[in-house]
């Protein structure tokens, strides 16, 4: 579907128009024409072929989705590929909206599957200066002129490619603000809750996001470094100033990202050394519990032999060794004594020897 937004160079307004009309007056440099083409159909594209002579490279891109951002120069015009990063809610991911560009010395051409929010805010851009425009005109020389004079039609078309690419850049700090917030939250939770697992989960799947996020933004760097040094009659330099401030921008995200990248690692190793900690001292603690154990049951060995001895079933009187302590008056006294000697002599042997 077409939307054509146009400054005619005999009007000193921006209206709609048909594409029969922006036929007419394209080759009028002082004219400057916006198309917006969403959901192309192959038809639509031909159209746009005929008008334009566009590359057919180009217009294969166009009709294929998705594609790597990328600038393509010709003597007219410009062919630039941008993706914009998209939460999609319902997969809890990052997604790329891709948007392609043909930006020649007096038109934009902007082309996307679907719906996109920098384009839409833009549009109705166009219409509030449109509105404001034609609220505020005066009469001078015969002529009904405007008091409004920084409405972006005015300019150039790169100054509506500026215009799509710095609201594309606007509309992703609130995301980053959003990702800062939550990995607050979460570096509290993560300790309160002594590593809850859903928490884990939760920053987890934000590093994730950041990740692909990061994918999307990081080459469009390179998109406005071209379009900031590039020498072609579509971008102006006075344009590419503005340029440069959307490229610090980016960069400032990119940086801003890599810091909450850097913080949600942290999180996930301090989760995990936290984790370690904590199954170390438990390990420690049976370690401890198993050593007593083990001591205790050593000091009962030679108690348990003794009393084995003492408790085989044999006749004294016929046996040739003869045990004196069964006939003795003392001789039971004499094994428990025996027996605690020895549990007591263990016992301090092995707390001597730091054992216990």
């Amino acid at each position: 579907m077409f939307t054509i937004y146009a400054q005619l160079s005999e009007r000193e307004f921006m209206k709609t128009v048909s594409f029969e009309v922006m036929v007419i007056y394209l080759n009028d440099p002082k004219s400057v024409f916006w198309i917006d083409l969403e959901n192309p159909t192959e038809e639509e594209i031909e159209q746009l072929q005929e008008v334009f002579n566009f590359h057919p490279l180009c217009i294969e891109d166009c009709l294929y989705y998705p594609n790597s951002p990328k600038i393509d120069e010709f003597d007219s015009y410009l062919f630039i590929i941008v993706n914009e990063p998209v939460y999609d809610k319902e997969n809890d991911e990052m997604i790329r909206d891709e948007i392609d560009f043909f930006l020649g010395k007096n038109f934009l051409v902007s082309v996307h599957q679907t719906p996109n929010e920098a384009i839409n805010k833009v549009k109705n851009r166009c219409q509030t200066e449109l509105i404001l425009h034609q609220s505020v005109r005066y009469q001078r020389g015969g002529r009904l002129r405007s008091l409004v004079k920084d409405n972006m039609m005015f300019r150039n078309s790169d100054f509506i490619l500026h215009a799509i690419l710095d609201t594309m850049v606007d509309n992703c700090f609130p995301m980053v603000d959003k990702w800062d917030d939550r990995i607050d939250d979460l570096e509290e939770k993560m300790f309160a809750q002594e590593g809850n697992q859903e928490v884990l989960s939760e920053v987890l799947s934000i590093k994730r996001q950041l990740t692909q996020f990061r994918r999307i933004i990081a080459p469009q760097r390179d998109i406005l470094a071209r379009l900031i040094h590039i020498n072609n009659k579509a971008i102006s330099k006075i344009s590419q100033v503005y340029f440069r401030d959307i490229f610090d921008h980016l960069i400032r995200l990119n940086e801003t990202i890599d810091s909450h990248r850097d913080a949600v690692s942290g999180i996930v190793e301090s989760y995990y050394s936290y984790q370690t900690h904590q199954m170390t001292e438990s390990s420690n603690r049976i370690n401890l519990v198993m050593q007593r154990l083990t001591i205790i049951t050593t000091i009962f060995m030679p108690l348990s032999f003794i009393a084995g001895v003492y408790g085989m079933n044999f006749d004294p009187d016929a046996s040739p060794w003869n045990m004196p302590e069964l006939r003795w008056f003392l001789g039971y006294p004499f094994a428990l004594g025996l027996m605690a000697a020895v549990a007591l002599f263990m016992y301090f042997f092995f707390r001597k020897r730091k054992w216990f």
